[in-house]
């Protein structure tokens, strides 16, 4: 048996749905409130058999539920975490994703499950290029000027390797910004649903991006193989964003961006979203930091997991199936409501 934690996320229904096809017994943890339409969608475009498939109620701040969750488990993906970029949640953050980390290693340490996949990010990257690229060995010399959401990535990290120091078999991935279908209207997919009518403008910025196919692809390849002794960038791909919206309006046959926003023009919004982030009291799905980030251009170095004989797909066939996917929901709902 086979454990997921965060199996209703991007990564983890993508997990979950490969597993499944490998005909692999897995068991999702779920918290009682969570929507199962990343795993629900999923499993129905790729047509599963759900025979071995079983769900837990758990949590990753409750100890005794994760314990109870891994009994008869050999295997654990331990996908579950909160993404926020607003300094209001740190706290949220901190706890959900570092103490909760921490709970599923001992837990792992506890019930002698033999190999443990942990989802990071590139955000708890390092800092430091190495010739102009982010990797693996990029050094973090600080927390200052950090997202609370990287900061708590990074310490989730330090939970892993300490359970590896105690004997525990883990891998760790740091994937860039995923490409693939999820909950929509929530984490990357809002990018998707943004670019669904059109856009006009594009930021100058640029980022790391890969298929979440690729993703769960590569985490379950380590598993078998036994890529313990290493973490993992996980990039299928450098892009602009104008190049990103222009492959996903263009997917939708909708209007690409045609004019660049620059930094000055938008630096007045930032301000004013910083300050609404400081006093926690910002109404609108963009924060500050989310504007900072559409202005960097970042640029990862994946050749470590290419050594390993493994190809990333292009992002333009992960934004082509993540529409597919979508557009496919978007048919079966309005056949379920009928004729209005």
């Amino acid at each position: 048996m086979i454990l997921i934690t965060g199996a209703t996320g991007i990564v983890g229904s993508h997990i979950l749905a490969d597993l499944l096809a490998q005909n692999k017994r897995v068991r999702a943890m779920v918290r009682s409130e969570s929507n199962r339409q990343a795993i629900e969608q999923l499993i129905r475009f790729r047509k599963l058999d759900t025979t071995n498939l079983f769900y837990v109620i758990g949590d990753v701040l409750d100890p005794a539920s994760i314990q109870e969750a891994m009994l008869g488990c050999t295997e654990v993906y331990h996908c579950a975490a909160r993404i926020s970029f607003r300094p209001k949640d740190k706290n949220m953050l901190f706890e959900t994703n570092v103490h909760g980390t921490a709970n599923v290693v001992d837990a792992c340490l506890n019930e002698g499950i033999e190999m443990l996949c942990y989802i990071s990010s590139t955000t708890a990257l390092g800092d430091q290029t190495i010739e102009g690229k982010l990797k693996e060995e990029s050094i973090w010399v600080s927390d200052k000027g950090r997202s609370g959401y990287s900061i708590s990535k990074r310490y989730s990290e330090l939970e892993v390797w300490r359970g590896k120091q105690e004997g525990l078999n883990a891998v760790i991935v740091n994937p860039g910004i995923v490409i693939g279908a999820g909950n929509w209207g929530e984490s990357s997919t809002s990018i998707i649903l943004t670019c669904e009518n059109g856009m006009r403008f594009f930021p100058s910025g640029s980022n790391g991006f890969v298929a979440a196919t690729d993703v769960a692809k590569f985490c379950i390849e380590s598993m078998a193989t036994g890529r313990f002794d290493q973490r993992y960038v996980l990039i299928g791909e450098n892009v602009s964003y104008k190049r990103l919206f222009s492959s996903i309006t263009g997917e939708f046959g909708s209007p690409a961006p045609k004019f660049a926003l620059s930094k000055m023009i938008a630096e007045p919004a930032r301000m004013v979203l910083r300050a609404l982030d400081l006093i926690g009291i910002n109404p609108f799905t963009m924060t500050s930091e989310n504007l900072d980030s559409a202005y960097r251009k970042v640029v990862y170095n994946n050749e470590r997991a290419k050594k390993t004989g493994f190809s990333f797909r292009l992002i333009d066939d992960a934004i082509k199936e993540t529409i597919a996917i979508y557009r496919s929901e978007k048919k079966s709902i309005s056949l379920a409501q009928g004729p209005l």
